[in-house]
């Protein structure tokens, strides 16, 4: 007995090391931009969950279904232009600092341990600045190298460009006449 407990004691000490080199690396990338106009004037863009397809380019729909409007819990799907669709939980709605924080709930998931925050801050004069920022792992971090397209470098390239791509058409949408 005294013998199997030592060899189970042994393996479980050469296997935590392994389990260590499976351990995700996070991935940052944040996006800024300044909109000609007030943030009181943005904040309602950013605040309607359900209506991101209003201002960013690569929704095709996307609608509350589950709660009947923005509050942390909300859970919006999305229908991508490419077809795909992934649900997405609001994890913090905060009016008075005017920021969301969402994550992904289900569906074509471009990610793992996927969480983004956007927040509209005051930058004088007139203007306000918007910051999207996002903190996520690849799906595959279990193999090395990441299947082609799936790694960290791929992964963080997408949601800059679509970080790029959704702030660009918030500030046109904002500030159409």
């Amino acid at each position: 007995m005294k013998r199997t407990m030592m060899l189970l004691a042994g393996a479980a000490m050469v296997a935590m090391p392994a389990l260590g080199f499976a351990q995700a690396k996070e991935v940052t990338t944040t996006q800024t931009i300044r909109i000609k106009a007030l943030p009181e004037q943005v904040w309602p863009y950013v605040a309607d969950f359900g209506g991101l397809a209003k201002w960013f380019p690569p929704a095709e729909s996307s609608r509350l279904v589950f709660k009947k409007r923005s509050e942390e819990g909300a859970i919006r799907e999305l229908l991508r232009k490419n077809g795909t669709r992934v649900t997405e939980k609001l994890t913090e709605y905060d009016p008075t600092n005017m920021r969301i924080t969402y994550t992904y709930a289900d569906g074509a998931v471009m990610a793992s341990d996927y969480f983004a925050t956007i927040q509209v801050k005051d930058a004088g004069n007139g203007e306000t600045e918007v910051v999207w920022s996002g903190r996520f792992t690849r799906l595959a971090y279990g193999q090395d190298p990441a299947p082609a397209g799936q790694d960290d470098d791929s992964l963080r390239t997408f949601f800059t460009n679509a970080y790029k791509a959704g702030l660009g058409a918030l500030k046109a949408a904002v500030e159409a006449p």
